[in-house]
């Protein structure tokens, strides 16, 4: 269990960081290029799509690295609800310890951070409720295999 929870925490933080990067520079073409019908609705929406994507790739890869074939098909696995309630468990200390950590850092002290995850409290509250739909969406998607 121990060994779940440690491969979906890396999992997790390698996507959500390679999130955020495409997510600033799409924010920084978005700021710099002339819109026509630009809003401020727009930054919300791409850290809406991307917390959603970091999430659902994560908690396949963290899924399939964690299960006992190795394999991409582990959600067809006898074991799959419980590898999917850990990596559920998992990424939920690791969003909540996040957002600890940016409280302390940013949020708490007044720095203004325009649209950009973590500096943005509500950007990246965007972005983790994204991910945390996400990850239930998947999680639910997983259903223990009838007896034959």
């Amino acid at each position: 269990m121990i060994g779940i929870f440690l491969k979906t925490v890396a999992a997790l933080l390698v996507c959500l960081v390679a999130a955020d990067l495409v997510g600033v520079v799409v924010c920084v073409v978005i700021d710099v290029a002339p819109l026509r019908y630009g809003s401020a609705a727009l930054p919300y929406a791409i850290w809406l799509v991307l917390g959603a994507f970091a999430r659902f790739i994560a908690f396949g890869f963290a899924g399939a690295w964690a299960s006992a074939s190795g394999n991409e098909k582990w959600v067809d696995e006898p074991g799959a609800p419980r590898i999917g309630n850990i990596v559920l468990l998992a990424s939920l200390i690791v969003m909540l310890a996040l957002c600890g950590l940016f409280y302390w850092l940013y949020w708490s002290r007044g720095v203004v951070g325009e649209y950009f995850v973590p500096d943005s409290l509500p950007h990246t509250l965007t972005f983790f409720l994204a991910a945390l739909g996400a990850m239930l969406a998947a999680r639910s998607a997983l259903k223990p295999m009838p007896a034959q």
